[in-house]
């Protein structure tokens, strides 16, 4: 089974504080592990920050969307997940649509309003060994559905809430015995 762009959607069995109602977007998932990135917890730095401490003008006078805490490693490499067609110095490609970059080029393209298209920029990301994740979906930790673009950059206040409805559900009817017969 490959989980690349497919969201996480955390389940009320959650144990990892740290993901308690994530939606986390799988960017890469193969025989080593999976990587992802949580597009749902808001992070305290600002995106002016991020340009002042790479030493990058800030030429757009619009308002930056939020900067999300992505997961407890690497906290202090940003990953931007966008739908530029374009492909920056390390992009890697999640779906059709959907890439992952890491390198200061796209920031600087973003600074520079040369990024039209949506992006949603994440300080960190998740990972998961060789079947950890698998196992933690057998537990009922997450849900799986297909990634939504929609659902990955927009501006809500419940992204959960919002994931868990691409799938018929509400909140309330997840019940933490899921699965178990």
């Amino acid at each position: 089974m490959n989980l690349i762009n497919q969201l996480l959607i955390a389940t009320p069995d959650m144990q990892d504080e740290r993901f308690k109602k994530a939606v986390i977007l799988v960017c890469d998932h193969g025989e080593n592990g999976a990587m992802g990135i949580n597009i749902n917890h808001p992070s305290e730095v600002a995106f002016e920050e991020v340009l002042n401490s790479l030493k990058i003008d800030n030429n757009n006078p619009s308002d930056f969307p939020q900067v999300q805490e992505g997961g407890p490693v690497n906290t202090e490499c940003g990953f931007i997940l966008h739908n530029s067609g374009h492909a920056f110095d390390s992009s890697i490609r999640i779906s059709s649509q959907l890439r992952l970059t890491t390198s200061k080029d796209i920031i600087q393209a973003i600074a520079n309003q040369e990024l039209p298209n949506e992006w949603l920029l994440a300080l960190g990301c998740a990972t998961w060994h060789q079947g950890q994740l698998e196992q933690e979906i057998a537990d009922n930790a997450w849900l799986l559905c297909p990634a939504n673009e929609h659902i990955v950059f927009q501006d809500s206040s419940d992204k959960w809430q919002d994931a868990l409805s691409l799938l018929g559900i509400q909140p309330h009817q997840i019940s933490s015995d899921i699965g178990h017969a």
